[in-house]
């Protein structure tokens, strides 16, 4: 690492840390995500929900419909349903899902391969920033935030987890820019690409880190233009490129469609729909997120005590003003940006309105990594300034930080031994409905007309928010069954996966809980498969949970989510407001689940 001598001046920057040493590291992840994926490959997974959309997105890329626009979002109406910014995930997930196998599993290795290269690409920025001792600072931080993450959520094609990786490299990058390393702006380019297009959430960065990176170039350009290297116009070059290039397929849906979905994102950020938490409740949020404990320790959490938080940033202030007297420069770029990271982060924190989902900020713990290892760079630039440089004492820092990396990758591939794939109880009864409904269409016991039918699926579910439909419906086409759902959910799952009532041959309905016997009276429906995951101890709770439901509810005077309790667990769960203790009721109530059934019925049935 660079330190500096009693006269102030910056010492030359350390040798590069061993490519072997960078290999051995991203090695280590790797074997992590190789003993998950090996984890979940049995039994069979039934993606639902995002998943399920993601999957259908993925199969389009290679289709003549490539996808234009990201997934839909809170982002407008139910009757003005936006989405997010871009297609970039998928067209980046699709080769290595065709790959794998283009199965459920294939998506969890495609997820888990965009993973492992983003990792790479951050070990390589760091390699190219200081020595052996700063390179393997960075990976234990590293290490220690994907153990925190765990191999669950990076084997996830969730478009909220599918950014988190990238955004390290995008911070990264804009760091070696800072430090007048050019060559690494096309990485920085192409991850803030892919977050954005991939979730609205990093809007505020992409555009706070790229102002950032722009005015640098533009004014280094200007003043010292030797300093960015003989290839700082090619570098320019290719980064614009990558700029245009990935925004040229949002900007096509723009104009084709009526209403395009640029416009609906701006329709929603200028006229919010509901009031923001705030810039108090935004920085207890941020300050949960910066407690170095829970990121060593792999706890996950947004609520808490904010004293750690505190403390991690005044000490991170303190050392960030003594890289300053010091002239510590590749520490000085760095903590800018974090302070840019910080003051972002709060602004889009105190901007979500709605429940505040933990998915919204993963963001701020690649924020904490950054300040850990910024603030520890400066200590122990520190030291070493103040005391006799010494050989062995370089060899025991070196050793120290290479047991802490080896024991966070140990950490995160031990417990990538018990990954269980996304939503395993809701994919095991998906998986119970569709291969009889896959059998019963082919032998024609049903209405429809057997594969040369058009069918049309609804559901009525209680307990996850109609999710295992869009599974429904991802499965039966990947059989090569003609299903898609009523009109209305077109802005979710394209044009092409929509089946009108005057198209549809019948009717495939997913039911859950009460509406099972409502189904059974429908003249000319028929049951192909019925399934309860519930024990006879669990059916009894589920009972008793919804009596105290509903005691809480009229106690506390939300006597309007009382419907919820019978027609939508789910919404009661997350409304606004709900004290501790009815929202843990609610949730176990989600978690024990229902019985489901699904009904083959005639053409008269659709929506």
């Amino acid at each position: 690492m660079s330190t500096s001598g009693a006269s102030g001046r910056e010492a030359a920057p350390s040798p590069e840390a061993s490519p072997w040493i960078a290999l051995t590291v991203w090695v280590g992840f790797l074997a992590g995500f190789c003993v998950a994926l090996v984890a979940v490959a049995r039994p069979r997974w039934f993606p639902i929900l995002d998943l399920a959309q993601t999957e259908m997105r993925v199969r389009d890329v290679l289709s003549t419909n490539p996808p234009l626009i990201g997934l839909p979002g809170r982002i407008g109406t139910l009757a003005r349903q936006g989405s997010h910014p871009g297609p970039l995930s998928f067209w980046a997930l699709a080769p290595f899902y065709k790959v794998f196998g283009s199965s459920a599993w294939a998506l969890q290795a495609a997820a888990a391969s965009l993973n492992v290269i983003a990792i790479g690409a951050s070990l390589l920025i760091v390699r190219r920033r200081g020595g052996t001792a700063v390179f393997l600072g960075f990976a234990a931080a590293l290490a220690a935030l994907a153990h925190l993450d765990g191999t669950a959520v990076l084997t996830q094609a969730w478009n909220p987890y599918l950014p988190m990786t990238w955004f390290i490299v995008f911070a990264l990058g804009v760091w070696s820019v800072l430090c007048d390393d050019l060559a690494m702006l096309p990485f920085a380019t192409f991850a803030a690409s892919f977050c954005l297009h991939t979730h609205i959430s990093y809007l505020g960065f992409v555009g706070g880190f790229g102002a950032v990176a722009v005015v640098w170039i533009a004014w280094s350009w200007w003043k010292r233009r030797p300093a960015l290297g003989p290839r700082a116009g090619r570098w320019i070059v290719i980064s614009a490129g990558i700029v245009i290039v990935t925004s040229v397929p949002p900007i096509i849906q723009q104009f084709t469609h009526d209403p395009g979905n640029l416009a609906l994102i701006w329709e929603h950020f200028t006229n919010p729909p509901l009031d923001p938490i705030g810039l108090r409740r935004g920085a207890e949020v941020l300050l949960v997120h910066l407690n170095p404990w829970r990121l060593i320790a792999g706890q996950d959490a947004t609520t808490g005590s904010v004293l750690p938080g505190v403390l991690l940033f005044a000490a991170w202030f303190a050392s960030a003003i003594v890289a300053m007297k010091r002239r510590l420069r590749p520490v000085v770029a760095l903590d800018a940006l974090i302070a840019v990271a910080l003051f972002i982060g709060l602004l889009s924190i105190a901007n979500i309105f709605g429940f505040v989902w933990y998915y919204l900020m993963r963001w701020a713990w690649g924020i904490n990594a950054l300040m850990l290892v910024a603030t520890g760079w400066t200590i122990v630039g520190e030291i070493a300034r103040r005391g006799t440089p010494s050989a062995q004492r370089s060899r025991v820092l070196v050793t120290a930080l290479a047991l802490l990396a080896g024991v966070s990758l140990v950490r995160f591939a031990v417990d990538a031994r018990t990954i269980e794939p996304p939503t395993p109880r809701v994919s095991l009864v998906l998986g119970e409905l569709v291969r009889p409904t896959v059998r019963a269409i082919d032998a024609g016991t049903v209405p429809g007309g057997g594969r040369d039918g058009q069918y049309q699926i609804t559901i009525v579910d209680r307990i996850s928010i109609n999710a295992p439909a869009y599974g429904l419906l991802s499965e039966l086409n990947r059989d090569g069954i003609h299903a898609g759902l009523p009109p209305q959910y077109a802005a979710i799952v394209r044009d092409g996966r929509v089946v009108a009532k005057e198209h549809a041959t019948a009717v495939l309905h997913l039911s859950v809980g009460p509406d099972i016997a409502a189904w059974e009276a429908k003249p000319g429906a028929v049951k192909i498969a019925e399934v309860d995951l519930r024990t006879p101890k669990e059916q009894r709770e589920f009972v008793r949970l919804q009596a105290r439901a509903r005691r809480q509810l009229r106690t506390i005077g939300r006597n309007d989510l009382l419907p919820n309790i019978d027609d939508n667990i789910f919404t009661a769960a997350f409304a606004d407001g709900l004290p501790d203790n009815v929202h843990d009721t609610l949730k176990r109530l989600l978690e024990i689940g229902d019985r489901s059934a699904i009904f083959a019925g005639p053409a008269a049935l659709a929506e």
